[in-house]
């Protein structure tokens, strides 16, 4: 009987020692799951604050884009720095409309300023659904800014091929409907990865680069997230244009004889 007891005390103790190290393994991993963020976080560099007196030293043609999350701008104040262009959210996805669109374009035109729209897509449906979506909320007077495409990394991407079709769907979109291929927004690898082989030169590239002058041949080149303008709250982002005043009326969507 005695010895059965300790043979059995003996089992009980085995079974608990896997589960001991286990415990002791996830809580060391979590740890060096802690530390990498932490070094991840350290190692980067914030971005310095811009004003307006440094796009002046500049000397560039300068523009902000805008959406809701800038929420109520003091139209009056901006109107007085004037920048040379605005981009601004129109739609994303197949039903979103920004909350701000139809103001901030208004406010924008109203007072002298280029203004382009741009739809924020989104990998839940499809590009052809989603331009129509934009087609329908988006204003496209003569003079405005050619519409704009955002296309930015998510967590989790699709396939290359399902990304790539459905980006080209609402570039082809876009044009069937308007006569003019888009503006594309998006960073030089998302660029590189999945349009570069498709859209042939066909759109003109906005690149989003924080940290260098994109090096590819770009139209727009968003600089900044940290840009303060008196008449919006926060940050708002800094554009540049490659070229002179003269050189905007290449991207004004011009009324063609497609419906």
């Amino acid at each position: 009987m005695q010895k059965r007891l300790i043979f059995i005390l003996c089992v009980i103790f085995l079974s608990q020692c896997p589960i001991s190290a286990k415990k002791h393994h996830k809580s060391t991993h979590k740890k060096h799951r802690v530390a990498r963020k932490v070094t991840r976080k350290i190692q980067r560099t914030p971005q310095p604050t811009i004003t307006l007196n440094d796009i002046k030293a500049m000397e560039n043609v300068w523009g902000i884009d805008l959406s809701h999350h800038q929420s109520d701008i003091n139209w009056e104040k901006l109107g007085e720095q004037k920048p040379n262009f605005m981009f601004i959210k129109a739609s994303e996805g197949i039903t979103h409309l920004d909350t701000k669109y139809v103001e901030n374009y208004s406010e924008a035109r109203k007072r002298g300023i280029l203004v382009g729209s741009y739809h924020f897509f989104s990998y839940k449906s499809s590009g052809k659904d989603q331009a129509n979506n934009f087609l329908s909320v988006a204003q496209h007077k003569d003079s405005d800014l050619l519409p704009v495409l955002d296309a930015e990394f998510a967590r989790q991407m699709p396939a290359k091929t399902e990304v790539t079709n459905e980006l080209t769907d609402f570039i082809n979109t876009i044009y069937e409907k308007l006569g003019h291929y888009p503006i594309v927004y998006c960073n030089y690898k998302f660029y590189k990865l999945y349009l570069e082989e498709h859209i042939n030169n066909k759109c003109k590239l906005w690149i989003v680069n924080y940290q260098a002058k994109p090096s590819c041949d770009w139209a727009f080149w968003q600089t900044t997230d940290r840009f303060k303008l008196e008449g919006i709250r926060g940050f708002v982002d800094l554009n540049m244009f490659n070229g002179s005043i003269a050189g905007l009326n290449d991207m004004l969507y011009r009324k063609t004889t497609i419906d």
